[in-house]
């Protein structure tokens, strides 16, 4: 029995200490879901998510407009070099990489996903790989000590370029180690395209050499996606109730509910807003009213499923974001909700609160701006009638709302 715990602390150890070092924070700031995104991004908020995936989009756009130019200049200084059947084969070579970038600039400017973002990267990546492929049979760049031409300099330390790309990209410790293993198995099948003649003590060299610079390069890509999910975490969670901010809550509403578009799957938001709180904070003070809605909150994430999504929308506001599901699966998870309960008052009396619920099929809006909006009127509607209840939209509720203000304009 001691064995394994010893060996579990001492991983767990080793770890925390990888951790501080990619941070530069004391241990106190380790946690188990600070190492698990570290890792993987299994556990990513949907807010470090679409950030990552405009930041490596982005930086991949701007990469492969400067391929776009600079691969045609480069045939200049080849024309220079080589004789005419080389340069001519590079010449080519080039454009059509050239041309490939240039595809992929465009090809991903709407992207913003995770899912366009390994598709760009790899896609990045192969064009780069494939050039080195395609050169390296038409080059002797074997012998580095040899070269004695800018040019042929360039070819024999373009490998460098390629692994130290890895780390202008913000990767979890799994993507940069696929990252990787792609890199050195193309780089091994160059190896083997290399002429007969080329030192095997120089080839060996080169790959070490390789190898130390991926690791550089995959550390410095871990510590930018380590340094960005803390200031997204310190702009996008509310400190009292650790739930998502407005401003971010917002933009993960926004990127559900295109998927939810686009993929056509449920997609439900619920507002609540808890009963009678004024008097919470009249009678026994903002204190006494900060712990009832941090208590709230914890009470709601307790019910809530993995992929559901909680945002403090204001005071004692709430909005509940449910993934793939609909208005009747909503009100299921509502009602046992209100069966564990919100917690207790002050005065020992059970807090409650307000519930309106909207699907955004039943909806049928446009944006999701709107789909909260009428998550909220139906919120207003319970509150208005004592509160403590919940009240789901359906689309009998949209004509019945269009009637009336059809009735109102003739009146008028």
């Amino acid at each position: 029995m001691k064995g394994p715990s010893v060996r579990s602390r001492g991983g767990q150890s080793v770890l925390v200490y990888l951790y501080d070092v990619f941070s530069g924070s004391g241990r106190q700031s380790a946690s188990p879901e600070g190492l698990e995104r570290l890792i993987s991004n299994q556990n990513h908020s949907p807010v470090l998510n679409r950030r990552r995936a405009r930041v490596i989009i982005s930086r991949i756009r701007f990469l492969s407009l400067l391929c776009v130019v600079a691969f045609p200049l480069g045939f200049l200084l080849d024309m220079l070099t080589f004789d005419t059947e080389t340069y001519v084969t590079l010449g080519i070579t080039r454009v059509l990489m050239a041309v490939l970038f240039l595809a992929l600039f465009f090809g991903i400017s709407s992207g913003e996903t995770m899912r366009d973002a390994y598709r760009a990267l790899g896609i990045f990546f192969a064009i780069l790989l494939t050039f080195q492929t395609m050169y390296q049979p038409l080059l002797d760049v074997t012998d580095i000590l040899s070269i004695t031409s800018l040019v042929a300099a360039g070819y024999a330390l373009f490998p460098f370029l390629i692994v130290g790309c890895i780390a202008i990209f913000p990767l979890t410790i799994k993507e940069a180690v696929l990252t990787l293993i792609l890199f050195f198995v193309i780089q091994m099948l160059v190896l083997i395209l290399m002429p007969e003649n080329a030192d095997p003590d120089l080839q060996l060299g080169m790959l070490l050499t390789l190898t130390a610079t991926a690791v550089l390069s995959a550390f410095a890509a871990i510590s930018q996606l380590l340094y960005m999910s803390l200031l997204i975490d310190q702009a996008s969670i509310d400190t009292l109730t650790q739930c998502y901010s407005r401003n971010s809550g917002e933009e993960i509403i926004d990127v559900q509910f295109k998927i939810s578009k686009r993929q056509n799957t449920p997609f439900s938001i619920v507002f609540a807003d808890l009963d009678s709180f004024k008097s919470v904070n009249d009678r026994y003070g903002h204190e006494a009213g900060d712990r009832v809605l941090s208590a709230a909150a914890a009470n709601i994430r307790r019910n809530a499923r993995g992929s559901d999504v909680l945002i403090r929308w204001g005071g004692e506001e709430f909005v509940i974001l449910l993934p793939n599901t609909d208005a009747e699966g909503a009100l299921k998870s509502i009602r046992r909700l209100r069966n564990i309960g919100l917690g207790t008052r002050p005065d020992g009396k059970m807090v409650t609160a307000s519930f309106g619920i909207v699907d955004r099929q039943s909806a049928n809006v446009g944006d999701w701006s709107a789909l909260v909006e009428i998550a909220d009127n139906q919120m207003y509607a319970v509150k208005s009638k004592g509160g403590n209840d919940i009240a789901v939209y359906s689309s009998s509720d949209a004509t019945g709302a269009e009637t009336a203000q059809e009735e109102l304009a003739a009146s008028t």
